[in-house]
């Protein structure tokens, strides 16, 4: 039952993330919890009882603070073709076509921009810890570029993101990682299992074929999927076991 929850759960998180070909996101005063936990993909996130909302050029920020009324706090300019928004602690990890921007949300209401890292123009899905954040770039799309690659980022001085690592992929869309496992969605080849021991060195473990993968939520042991045609849910088992446990189709 627990697990049939959490599903249900993180099944209403990607509804409301967004979707993988969308252009722009309105910002709107929507009730959210003040702790959340999205997918790679998504536009909006929360943290420290407030919601931030990218759309293709700005950041804004919502108190939650009063959940049945949320108020905006302020909107500040990021650049252009904005895609993604990650929180991890007091940091925002904010994704466009050409750059990853990290944000201090120290003081919540108030965003302050830390350091910026530009890439080849590709979309751009971003996940991060305390030293590390992991970037895909995919090519041949709306976003320009042609790269498909891996990016691994030290954010151990975060004014200064320094690029360590490109790996290249066929097509790379959102990722996420638990432990010493980095999962990135490989489009129409699946899903590739990183050993990311070495976080500056990722090693490919595994790789989940005979579907195509768009983003993932993982939650304990659990990782909930973004899948062509639907959402699904799977286990993560001991030596790299994957185990599908249930599948919703839209």
């Amino acid at each position: 039952m627990k697990k049939i929850l959490l599903f249900i759960l993180s099944g209403a998180l990607f509804i409301t993330s967004c979707d993988k070909a969308a252009d722009s996101a309105s910002p709107k005063s929507t009730s959210s919890s003040s702790t959340g936990q999205g997918g790679s993909l998504a536009r909006f996130t929360t943290a420290s009882d407030h919601m931030y909302i990218v759309d293709n050029q700005k950041l804004y920020t919502y108190s939650l603070l009063d959940e049945k009324h949320p108020q905006l706090k302020g909107s500040i300019n990021v650049g252009f073709s904005i895609e993604t928004i990650y929180a991890y602690k007091d940091k925002l990890f904010v994704g466009s076509s050409s750059a990853m921007y990290i944000y201090s949300i120290s003081n919540p209401a108030q965003p302050t921009k830390l350091g910026q890292a530009t890439h080849v123009r590709a979309c751009d899905p971003v996940i991060a810890n305390d030293s590390i954040a992991y970037v895909t770039v995919r090519g041949g799309t709306r976003c320009g570029g042609t790269q498909n690659a891996l990016m691994v980022y030290d954010v151990k001085y975060i004014t200064q993101p320094l690029l360590r690592k490109t790996v290249n992929m066929e097509s790379p869309y959102g990722l996420g990682m638990t432990g010493n496992r980095l999962y990135v969605c490989n489009g129409s080849n699946g899903l590739n299992v990183y050993d990311i021991t070495d976080p500056i060195n990722p090693v490919l473990k595994k790789q989940l074929a005979g579907g195509a993968f768009y983003d993932v939520i993982i939650i304990d042991d659990l990782m909930i999927a973004m899948i062509e045609g639907g959402t699904a849910l799977y286990e993560l088992k001991a030596n790299d076991e994957i185990s599908l446990a249930a599948k919703i189709v839209n």
